[in-house]
């Protein structure tokens, strides 16, 4: 090494007439131009001798060999060390030409070397790609004649890495280079690539750019020899593009033989736009840039959809929409080629989270979609800044270093732009509906009577701005938008900027709903200290515009609204000790005169509120009517807290008025007034976010109980009062649902209690936890279960929520407490509807709801089974396990890669679940597969195994005998203290009292309070196995009147606990006759059962619990006949008999009764009877207790998944049972249903065809779209009370209801043969799958819908893709067979029937950069695309009038595919293979078309490797079935389709 390194010394200090004589015709430099060389010889002190430029050569090359060999330095390192030598020499002369030629043959050693190694593993020196980088150095030699031989030097090496990867340097000649070069077969090197993709990337860029930079400064000058030559920087020009042909395979000896694609020179061309700005570009590279930039555009149409303008659907998305195709960082490079109108269709940040406002959707779910959306958005932006150039000169282009103030100024744009637009639709559309032209008389203004309080006809519309209004203080509260920003942006909807609107000519556009929107702002407390302050001790410019704003026909007109038209008014009077000068304000401002008049009434109002206020009078604050609640309404807005105090003094009076629970007299509570939801709905927001700050500091924050503050002492808990009062707890739910942005934060805070207390009953149990606390939690656990559950489904961490239960399910001794958290335990997983409930279950890193209320951060999850089960209650872990198989039949596992659904159910419990064939049938494949493989039979007790062990062990007499031995009790309690034991003890003692005596009360109950209370459900199913086994035996009527006794009488067991032991899917009901029997008997023949309900549906609890006035006293009622007992000592109490030991601690119960612990049982059980194929059983029990669907919180969504994962259950495939099922579970009044099912609902019939398809088509575009439309019924009830409060949540949901009803009905003509199949092994379930496919494939209705949604004629303007996209959402929301699976088939008659895709193409020769820049070819255009239509943009087609069917189907499939799993990608997958395989594709268009199915969705295949694969696999297949067919076509031919096809494969790369 050290004789190479002072050899290349000496050649580098040689001057030039050293060795200028050595120069030989023909080499490196000569090819510059053909000046006379000079030989003369010079003699001088060398080292080394130089005789002729051949020995140096040799020398050079004999050295670098050598040091290679020697291993001593690794050849990368050695190879620079010459490379860095030829670049140090200082003059183009022969001494460069010398160093040229020997790299030359270095290199081509080096290839020999690499090429007789190719299988050799662990070569040491590395890849010759890393070698061939090297040689980019001598592209830094500024000197034209020596920049060239550098680019001709590294081509010649190029094709002689081609000629060896390719099999020689021409078609059909053996691989060679120079004499002693290994030689190979084609076949022995066959996938060997010396020349990846990032080598030739690299090196075109560093050439292209080094070519832009002497652009500037060596365009202009001639060469030496005279004009009329060509300039030095154009011969590096042509020398550059010939370097390119080699690497496209367009060069003569590397023809058809490319190293990289054209879409990769075409983004390393791309300049970037601070060059193209900046005018450097010559027009030589102009033009490449610009045909490169075409290129891109063609290859965007196929990497991005015909339209990407899909709404973001809130809790119906899947995860990957939030990262959307548009930002993806390989599809940023290709997207901004297309047109503005192109792009504009596609989704974007400022869309997605108008789409989430509209929606109602969770706050933190709107910040997770902003931070998804950065975060794609940088990683995208990077990469564009990776492949753009930006030269040190051009100016302005400094870039951008991002801070946490540039951040939150993002989001703070983002989010008011969204409100922005969403104020002013609704603003306009209230305008739409009201009547602001007509005058009302002037003289009822000032009459302030109830029967005269100014209130619109249309006031429903008003809960919209109520709803804006909420969103808007949360945002401005935690600093999410500046106030000051809100007013600007609200001021330029009336003036908008740029704008010669005069302030006379804008009254249309002037609204006082802006005013009143801005109104709520001035009650946060740091907007009032802050900018209004600021602007009232100033110039007004604040107070200027409220006026200019202010529209004064409204206050009198005939749909004039006092809350919203006195706004100004309120305003001044909210701040008029800030304003200077109160007396000369309306000299400042004159627009004040039209408003001043109305001042009268604001004053009045706030005397009559205060004067009732002294005088206690409840009539304003209760709002019993529509004008007191509006008076108290708009006086909330005067005056800072004054109406939340008041409400709050309302609800809990100072003066002591002690009311007691029905739980006892140890559960009493403060007496108070009762607010009206109207009057919650109405008042400010800031009033509302006070009110309920009052009630959870006094009330539910303290684990003191309750706090009351007296003659302005500090809060203390007050003697005799241990509990809320129930309007409190009221009052909480309803102001959660009303302003739930604003009081999330609150509602955060209790979670985060609720996962302390359940942390430390892992420390210590109940009896870590004082008194107070475990009433505020059993009140909490109550409000959550019986008025919460709404608003916990839709709640952004919902899915994790279990996390906040899990120790105190195993922990919790207290059995009251504990029923009341085994039902919401219940309902809460019943709520889960994604596959966010299965990570949360492998997620033990979750530590709780973050307390940020902005931005909060993305916690990456790492999937972990947990050491311990999750639930130690059988009734919850199998309750868990079909929930887990719902979502996974619903949404699939493929938005969360890496998630082991084994591990998830595995840690649902102790030991493996077993489930009867009859539920196996139902569940999804991977479920059904696990269970298959994991579960075991459960075993029955034997009635002679439970005699043996009572006449083993004689203490069991006392249990029904109080005369038994002595240490009888205590030697039972031992017994079955063991684990194992405990099942026994409900047997033996039904054993016993099968034989007719009482038990003994206190003994039995000894024994069970020594059993945990999470292990009762799975005592129970003992027994109830053990009793349907002895049915036929004994008889229904010996055992049906004892089992009452142990469930009613003496309350051993309870009756859901029954229930579920029935029906918990061990045994197979389909014609089990004893077991039906007792689910018969339980919930319908039970006398005491049927005296419940009957006085439940007498007393008549309403599903609008909100608006039951009487609701409490209905509570106190029923339990006042019935009451509640939770340590067997209901008999006990009844008979007088003292209890020991005594009851725990009674707990006071606001909503919970056993009705309401046996509702979410009775959801379990609903699933279990449709899976008997009992359609007489299960049609009574939906009659009879369909009833207790009232309390069910979300029964809608309970309907639709029930048919969601019944749909093909032949027990449903009957109008009799369908009707009950939909009655039952649906309350018609609060459900917007068409006329049709309505109609079938109430019993009459109904027909699908073309105009209902039509008309639910319409409903669903128009809620994606953001339409405000007048409700179809008058008495639904307000947004916010609804079951769904996303309008396009519910729209779905509705119309799939209809839609699997209508699927039901269609079946039942085959209904009755299948209730006779009875499949019960994994080959029966999958034929009888595979039968379900072939009927769904069949369906009309799907068939129906597609013709419609390709029909353009049925789209009424302007609604354009809305319709197609509505489409793809709804067949993702049904199950795939019905609709998605179909559709996505029917890509198979698009690409064989359409004739626009049989189009063969012309073939035309590839491109060459050298022959583009000739002269003569230089200017012609390209030519057009056949089949373009195609591939546009649908909307443009549409303008345009050019709208196909392959183009409309293409955008449906990809609203499919955006919306749809990983089964649809499967389907799509067996399509395409399923084409390729018919032989029939026959043109290049159907291969281009192929490819636009696939381009948009290659960065959601690349977390399914196998799947990606496959498709791709399946295109090079169609390639090659394809090319046959097209005439002329060669090596040196192609078309654009089939171009493009290969420009797929090659974006591949950076998709994944």
């Amino acid at each position: 090494m050290d004789k190479l390194v002072q050899y290349l010394l000496d050649v580098i200090q040689s001057s030039y007439q050293d060795l200028e004589y050595l120069v030989p015709c023909g080499s490196f430099l000569g090819l510059f131009d053909e000046r006379p060389i000079k030989r003369t010889r010079t003699d001088g002190p060398r080292v080394f001798e130089f005789d002729d430029s051949e020995s140096t050569c040799n020398s050079i090359r004999h050295l670098t060999l050598t040091a290679i060999a020697s291993g001593t330095m690794p050849a990368v390192d050695v190879l620079r060390v010459v490379v860095d030598a030829v670049r140090n020499i200082h003059d183009a002369s022969a001494v460069l030409d010398i160093g040229f030629r020997s790299l030359f043959e270095i290199y081509q050693k080096r290839l020999s070397f690499h090429c007789a190694n190719r299988y050799t593993t662990g070569v040491v020196g590395g890849t010759f790609g890393e070698e061939y980088l090297i040689l980019t150095k001598l592209f830094e030699l500024h000197r034209p004649r020596t920049w060239v031989a550098a680019v001709r030097l590294v081509s010649m090496v190029t094709k002689s890495a081609i000629g060896i990867m390719y099999g020689g340097t021409t078609p059909g000649e053996a691989p060679s280079l120079s004499t002693g070069t290994h030689a190979a077969s084609l076949s022995e090197i066959s996938g060997i690539n010396f020349l990846p993709e990032a080598v030739c990337r690299e090196t075109i860029r560093v050439v292209w750019r080094l070519l832009l930079d002497s652009a500037a400064t060596e365009r202009q000058p001639a060469s030496v020899l005279g004009s009329a030559r060509r300039t030095r920087w154009q011969i590096r020009f042509d020398a550059t593009l010939e370097l390119f042909d080699c690497f496209v395979g367009r060069s003569g000896q590397c023809l058809g033989r490319p190293l990289v694609s054209y879409y990769t020179v075409a983004r390393e061309l791309d300049p970037g736009a601070a060059v193209a700005e900046s005018g450097l570009l010559t027009d030589e590279m102009q033009a490449i840039v610009d045909l490169c930039f075409a290129r891109k555009r063609r290859l965007g149409r196929i990497l991005l959809p015909p339209d990407g303008s899909w709404p973001l659907i809130s809790h119906a998305s899947r995860a990957h929409t939030v990262k959307h195709v548009y930002d993806q960082p390989a599809y940023a490079l290709v997207r901004d080629s297309l047109t503005f109108e192109e792009t504009e269709r596609g989704p974007s940040a400022n869309k997605y989270v108008a789409d989430l406002l509209y929606q109602r959707a969770p706050t933190d779910e709107i910040f997770a979609a902003i931070r998804n959306h950065r975060i794609t958005k940088k990683k995208a932006m990077a990469a564009v800044a990776n492949d753009s150039y930006v030269p040190n000169r051009v100016p302005g282009s400094v870039a951008v270093e991002e801070s946490v103030d540039a951040e939150k100024h993002e989001v703070a744009q983002l989010l008011l732009e969204a409100m922005a637009q969403r104020i002013e639709q609704t603003v306009r559309y209230i305008q739409r509906q009201c009547d602001f032209e007509t005058l009302l008389n002037e003289r009822k203004l000032n009459d302030n009577s109830d029967a005269s309080m100014i209130v619109p006809r249309n006031i429903q519309y008003w809960e919209h701005m109520n709803e804006i209004a909420d969103q808007l203080y949360y945002f401005v509260l935690f600093d999410a938008i500046p106030y000051k920003a809100v007013h600007e942006r609200l001021y330029s909807l009336v003036f908008p900027k740029d704008s010669d609107i005069q302030a006379g000519g804008s009254m249309r556009r002037r609204d006082n709903s802006y005013i009143w929107l801005l109104l709520q702002l001035f009650h946060i407390e740091k907007v009032a200290a802050g900018p209004i302050r600021a602007d009232l001790a100033g110039d007004e410019d604040m107070l200027d515009q409220l006026m200019q704003m202010y529209n004064e026909q409204q206050i009198v007109s005939k749909d004039a609204f006092y809350v919203r038209d006195l706004a100004l008014q309120a305003a001044m009077s909210h701040q008029q000790e800030k304003i200077s000068d109160n007396q000369g304000v309306k000299f400042r401002h004159p627009r004040m005169a039209v408003a001043m008049p109305f001042a009268a009434v604001v004053f009045r109002l706030r005397q009559e509120f205060g004067r009732w206020f002294r005088e206690e009078r409840p009539e304003l604050l209760a709002g019993d009517t529509v004008c007191r609640a509006m008076k108290t309404a708009a006086v909330s807005q005067f005056r800072q807290y004054a109406v939340p105090n008041a409400l709050y003094t309302f609800l809990v009076p100072p003066r002591e008025a002690i009311g007691q629970l029905p739980s006892g007299p140890l559960t009493t509570y403060q007496q108070g007034g009762r607010i009206s939801t109207l009057l919650l709905d109405n008042i400010n927001v800031g009033g509302k976010h006070r009110l309920l700050q009052l009630v959870y500091k006094m009330m539910l924050a303290h684990e003191m109980g309750p706090q009351f503050q007296v003659d302005g002492r500090p809060p203390a808990a007050r003697d005799g009062i241990t509990c809320v009062s129930p309007h409190v707890v009221d009052t909480v739910y309803r102001l959660l649902y009303n302003a739930p942005y604003s009081n999330e934060l609150m509602m955060k805070e209790v979670l985060e209690k609720l996962r302390r207390c359940d942390e430390a009953m892992v420390r210590g149990g109940v009896a870590r936890l004082a008194a107070p606390t475990l009433r505020w939690l059993y009140t909490v656990y109550q409000l959550m279960n019986c008025r919460l559950l709404r608003f916990f489904k839709y709640y952004a961490h919902a899915s994790h929520l279990v996390h906040h239960l899990r120790h105190s399910l195993v922990h919790v001794t207290h059995r009251q407490l504990y029923g009341s958290l085994e039902c919401f335990a219940l309902c809460l997983v019943n709520l889960q509807h994604d596959v966010g409930f299965l990570q949360a279950l492998l997620d033990p890193g979750y530590h709780g709801v973050s307390l940020e209320p902005v931005r909060p951060e993305a916690r990456p999850v790492r999937y972990s089974k947990p050491a311990v089960a999750w639930f130690a209650c059988a009734m919850l872990a199998r309750n868990a396990a079909v929930v887990i198989a719902r979502i996974v039949a619903m949404r699939g596992l493929g938005d969360a890669p890496g998630l082991v659904l084994e591990d998830c159910l595995a840690s649902l419990a102790l030991q493996s679940l077993a489930w009867a064939p009859a539920v196996l049938r139902f569940l999804p494949r991977p479920v059904r597969a696990y269970y298959a493989r994991a579960s075991s039979a459960e075993s029955v007790v034997a009635a002679a195994d439970v005699r043996r062990l009572i006449d083993a062990r004689p203490e069991h007499r006392a249990l029904v005998d109080a005369g038994a031995a002595p240490g009888s009790e205590a030697a039972l309690v031992a017994l079955y203290a063991d684990a194992r034991h405990r099942p026994l003890f409900l047997l033996t003692l039904w054993e016993l009292l099968l034989e007719g005596p009482r038990p003994v009360i206190p003994v039995v109950r000894r024994v069970l309070l020594a059993f945990p209370p999470s292990q009762m459900s799975a005592c129970t199913a003992a027994l109830v196995d053990y009793i349907a086994a002895a049915v036929d035996d004994v008889g229904l009527g010996t055992v049906g009147p004892l089992l009452d006794s142990l469930m009613f009488t003496f309350r051993f067991v309870q009756h859901e606990h029954v229930v579920f032991g029935l029906v918990r899917g061990v045994h197979d009901l389909r014609g089990d006759t004893a077991r039906l029997a007792l689910v018969r008997h339980v919930l319908l023949g039970s006398v005491e059962f049927v005296a419940r309900l009957a006085e439940w549906q007498r007393l008549d609890f309403q599903g609008r619990y909100w608006a039951d006035v009487d609701h409490w006293r209905k509570q106190e009622a029923y339990l006042a006949r019935f009451p509640e007992y939770f340590e067997y000592e209901a008999q006990l109490v009844k008979d007088g008999v003292p209890v020991d030991p005594p009851p725990a601690l009674p707990l006071p119960i606001y909503y919970e009764t056993a009705m309401v612990r046996l509702l979410p049982v009775l959801e379990f059980a609903l699933g279990r009877l449709i899976e008997a194929e009992d359609r007489l059983l299960l049609c009574d029990v939906l009659d009879r207790l369909g009833i207790l669907y009232r309390l069910h919180q979300v029964p809608l969504t309970t309907l639709m998944n029930t048919l969601f994962v019944f749909f093909d259950a032949p027990a449903l495939h009957d109008p009799t049972a369908m009707r009950s099922l939909a009655l039952s579970l649906l309350d018609m009044t609060q459900q917007s249903f068409t006329p049709e099912f309505t109609r079938f609902v109430a019993g009459g019939d109904w027909s699908v065809d073309a105009g209902y398809v039509c008309r639910m088509l319409a409903r669903i575009s128009r809620a994606i779209a953001r339409h405000l439309r007048r409700p179809e019924k008058d008495a639904l009830p307000e947004s916010h009370y609804r079951e769904i409060p996303n309008p396009i949540l519910l729209v779905l949901t509705e119309c799939v209801v209809e839609l699997l009803t209508w699927w039901c009905l269609h079946q039942a003509p085959a209904s009755e043969a299948r209730l006779l199949a009875r499949p019960e092994s994994e080959a029966e379930f999958r034929a009888e799958e595979a039968a379900r496919t072939k009927r769904a494939a069949a369906w009309p209705v799907a068939r129906l819908w597609l013709d419609i949604a390709m029909d353009p004629a049925a789209h009424p303007p302007p609604s354009g893709a809305t319709y197609i996209h509505s489409t793809g959402l709804l067949a993702n929301v049904l199950p795939d067979e019905l609709m998605a699976f179909p559709f996505v088939q029917h890509l198979t008659n698009i690409v064989l029937e359409e004739p626009v895709l049989k189009t063969i193409s012309r073939p035309k020769r590839y491109f060459s950069f050298v022959e583009f820049a000739l002269p003569a070819t230089f200017a012609q255009p390209s030519p057009l695309f056949a089949a373009t239509a195609v591939f546009n943009s649908y909307e443009q087609n549409r303008a345009r009038h050019m709208v196909n069917r392959p183009n409309t189907y293409l955008t449906l499939l990809h609203s499919i595919l955006h919306y749809g799993g990983i089964g649809t990608f499967n389907t799509l997958a067996e399509v395409i293979r399923g084409l390729v395989a018919s032989g029939q594709l026959c043109s290049d268009i159907q291969l281009l078309y192929l490819c636009a199915t696939v381009g948009p969705i290659l960065y959601r295949l690349k977390d399914h490797e196998s799947l990606y694969v496959q498709i791709l696999g399946d295109l090079v297949s169609a390639m090659a079935q394809v090319c046959p067919h097209i005439e002329s076509l060669d090596i040196d031919t192609s078309t654009d389709a089939v171009e493009q096809t290969s420009l797929i494969q090659d974006a591949r790369h950076g998709v994944a």
